[in-house]
Formats: structure tokens, sequence, C-alpha cells
């Protein structure tokens, strides 16, 4: 081997060896670029996931309330319609039961002179200022009512206490145009407000029963 082939042969050989050196970084440059790229992605993969599922939770716990609400507003719906319900029924019994009720505190002596008296106290602070005062009574209560009507309500007015067939129990008093129904049917005919009497006294008996149950 002359010197020439010897030169060339170094050459060959040093630039072969600087090839696969620049090959080894290029690929370990490669294989680094790769492994970073991965661990990004996975990275993001797990951010996402992570992600994905906290959203995932935050929907369900969304729909559960949503879900939790509408039932506790259907209960809510359920039971407010019930207790209307259960005071409808109790106001149509108490209707069909006020009018017997009434006519057993008239067939009361006492019961029946606190009626005539408060029939009397309404009359004399709406109809005294008349100089005549007309008072209806049943035929069949005209001699037990008539002499407490005219003590109660004689004295400035003159009072004619009248029979009036099919009264029932109770008393009308009249001056000119104005009257005092204090019959049953004339104290009945309030209804409304009767109505917001009584839905009050339920309420109280029913607050009454629930403080009994908790003692």
């Amino acid at each position: 081997m002359n010197d020439v082939e010897s030169l060339l042969e170094a050459q060959t050989t040093a630039l072969l060896r600087r090839l696969g050196r620049e090959q080894e970084s290029r690929t370990r440059h490669i294989r680094d670029e790769a492994a970073t790229q991965a661990a990004d992605i996975v990275r993001r993969a797990r951010v996402e996931a992570r992600t994905r599922v906290h959203q995932a939770v935050v929907d369900t716990r969304r729909e559960d309330e949503m879900a939790l609400a509408r039932r506790r507003a259907a209960l809510d719906t359920q039971a407010r319609r019930s207790r209307q319900a259960t005071l409808r029924e109790l106001l149509d019994r108490a209707w069909q039961a006020l009018p017997a009720a009434l006519q057993s505190r008239w067939l009361d002596a006492t019961a029946r002179e606190r009626w005539c008296d408060a029939a009397c106290m309404s009359a004399s602070r709406s109809l005294r200022h008349l100089d005549r005062l007309q008072v209806e009574v049943d035929p069949q209560w005209l001699a037990h009512v008539g002499p407490l009507i005219r003590s109660r309500l004689e004295g400035p007015s003159k009072v004619d206490v009248t029979s009036s067939a099919g009264l029932g129990a109770g008393l009308r008093i009249r001056a000119g145009d104005a009257c005092i129904d204090a019959t049953v049917a004339g104290l009945l005919a309030a209804r409304e407000r009767i109505a917001s009497e009584l839905l009050a006294e339920f309420e109280r008996q029913a607050a009454a029963r629930r403080a009994e149950r908790t003692r």
C-alpha cells in the first residue's frame, strides 16, 4: 500500500467514524425528543382525564341535585295538595255541622242568652241612633226572648218585639232599612269570614297537637 492509499483509508475511516457519531447523536436527539413528546402526551392525557373525571363528577352531582330538587318540589306539591284537600274536607264537614251546632246552642238557655246579648250589643253599636227598633223572633221563642231583648235595648229607642213564623233559632233587629240578622242563616251568610276563622282554628289546633307531640 502506497502513501496515497494509506491517506485515503485514514480519511475514509475518520469520515465513517464522524458519520457514526453524528448518526448516534441524531438518534439520541430523536429518541430524547420522542421521549419528551411522549411524556407531554401522557401528561396532557392525564390532565385531560382528570378534567373529564372532575367534570363528570360535577355533572353527576348537578344532575343528582336537580333530581333531588325536583323530587322535593314534587313532595312539597303533593303535601300542599294533600293539606288543601284535608282543609277543604274539614271545611265542608264544618259547614254541614254548623247549622245543627248553632241550633243546639240556641236550645241551651245560657247560650241563647249570650246569643241575644251579642246581637243586642251589635245593634246598640250600629242601630241605636234610630228611635224605633223592631225585633223579629220565632213565635215559639217570643215569650222567652222578648223580655230579654227589651231589657237590653229599651231606653232611647222604642223596641217592638214581633213574632216571625219560620224564623227558627236566632233573631233579627231592624231599624229602618238596616238589619242585624242574628238568625242561623244570617250568621252563616258571611261565608268567607267564617271560613277564615275556621281555618285559623284548624291551624291553632294542629299547632297545639304538634306542640303536644314534641313534649
